[in-house]
């Protein structure tokens, strides 16, 4: 049918209420003769969509730069679409709010299980994909999260470094029951390892799989109380500054004041900062520091990453403690004239 003959049916059918009918026939239109421009006019008042009624007028105007009718109508739209954005942002703000403040009272399962129900309405918004990898226990939504996230901000660092830790644990069922037994999750700890015993060749690495699986078990039977990684490296961090305060007063008295020792009150900020980096490299723990100094996807570090962090540590504590030595022996000779 010539393009002409083909454009007034189009009309025709779009007057008689046939909107969906005339819209497939002004496609052909323009597909035959995609300078015409009546049949891009019709085609930005039959569309569904603000966008692509947008780009139908546009499409006019190249054709048409003079088509003021085209023109007024665009802005209209362009209108149209900012109080749809607008109206959108709003919503979605007031569903991240209160998905913040669950987790602000402490209420991790509703809170995901909001996200849950929300997460079409919050599907271009990165915080809420972000949130949801944060909230959610399971390694594959993780990871779908995340990818949302980079999809919408490509450039986003944090996400592509923690997406790249989940893919390392998803290969590595090791790291990952030992990142579920790091966060108490026994149940889950014993489940990899079992799923990591149906991949792996030779009988060394299935008894290491056994030993872990039947210590987990007497952990569950004696009902061990879980210890966070966070509070065991607070734990170990004091225990150094705390052993050099009570031997610095053991030295200088009980009463600071009446011997003034500034560099030995130094070292007890020393022996915490060793502590620390000793208390780090120890407690095997997915800690950010870990991804900040050493770009590490694994759980808890690279042996030699760890090594390095430990011997700086020990330097650390050990220095002020070299320093009460040797104010010990310069006292001692001070008191006996040597």
């Amino acid at each position: 049918m010539p393009e002409d003959d083909l454009l007034q049916q189009a009309i025709a059918t779009a007057r008689t209420g046939r909107e969906w009918t005339a819209r497939e026939i002004f496609w052909r239109v323009v597909e035959a003769e995609p300078q015409n421009e009546l049949a891009w006019m019709w085609l930005a008042g039959l569309l569904d969509e603000v966008d692509e009624r947008i780009a139908a007028c546009q499409t006019v105007l190249e054709i048409n730069p003079a088509n003021n009718h085209a023109r007024k109508y665009l802005c209209q739209l362009q209108e149209e679409k900012h109080r749809e954005t607008e109206k959108e942002k709003w919503r979605q703000d007031e569903l991240m709010e209160q998905a913040r403040e669950l987790v602000a009272a402490n209420q991790r399962g509703q809170a995901l299980t909001f996200l849950h129900s929300v997460i079409r309405e919050l599907a271009k918004s990165a915080e809420a994909w972000r949130l949801l990898a944060e909230l959610t226990p399971d390694l594959d939504e993780q990871t779908r999260a995340l990818e949302k996230v980079l999809t919408l901000l490509p450039e986003d660092v944090q996400a592509k470094q923690e997406l790249r830790r989940l893919h390392h644990f998803q290969n590595n069922l090791f790291d990952l029951a030992k990142m579920y037994e790091e966060q108490g999750q026994f149940d889950k700890a014993i489940a990899t390892y079992r799923r990591a015993a149906l991949q792996i060749k030779g009988d060394r690495k299935w008894d290491t799989i056994y030993w872990n699986i039947t210590r987990l078990e007497g952990l569950k039977l004696e009902k061990i109380i879980y210890i966070s990684p966070r509070f065991s490296i607070a734990r170990l961090t004091i225990g150094p500054s705390l052993l050099y305060i009570v031997l610095m007063f053991i030295q200088v008295g009980v009463n600071p004041l009446a011997h003034p020792e500034p560099l030995l009150w130094l070292g007890a900020f020393w022996a915490l900062l060793g502590g620390f980096l000793i208390a780090v490299a120890s407690v095997r723990s997915r800690q950010r520091l870990w991804l900040l100094l050493f770009d590490d996807a694994g759980s808890g570090g690279s042996p030699a990453a760890r090594f390095a962090m430990a011997a700086a540590g020990w330097t650390l504590v050990m220095l002020p403690h070299l320093m009460l030595v040797l104010n010990a022996y310069t006292r001692m000779n001070l008191r006996t004239g040597w």
